[in-house]
């Protein structure tokens, strides 16, 4: 996915004291964004790329959505 590698390089470069596991889930939450057009929470995070139980991966943006 070429939007997700060049976001995660833009924020990377713009914002260079972000923690690598927020980076990290931010792009997830993004390629969830793409693959699922839909957002909101739990839209995201049952979308959300990985083999994490839904969930574990709607907790996952409402974490990152909270910080």
């Amino acid at each position: 996915m070429q939007t997700v590698q060049f976001l995660h390089d833009a924020f990377a470069k713009v914002l260079p004291t972000i923690h690598a596991r927020r980076l990290e889930a931010l792009m997830a939450a993004v390629a969830a964004l793409l693959q699922g057009r839909s957002l909101g929470l739990t839209a995201l995070g049952r979308v959300l790329p990985g083999s994490a139980y839904p969930k574990h991966a709607i907790k996952r943006v409402d974490r990152l959505l909270g910080n």
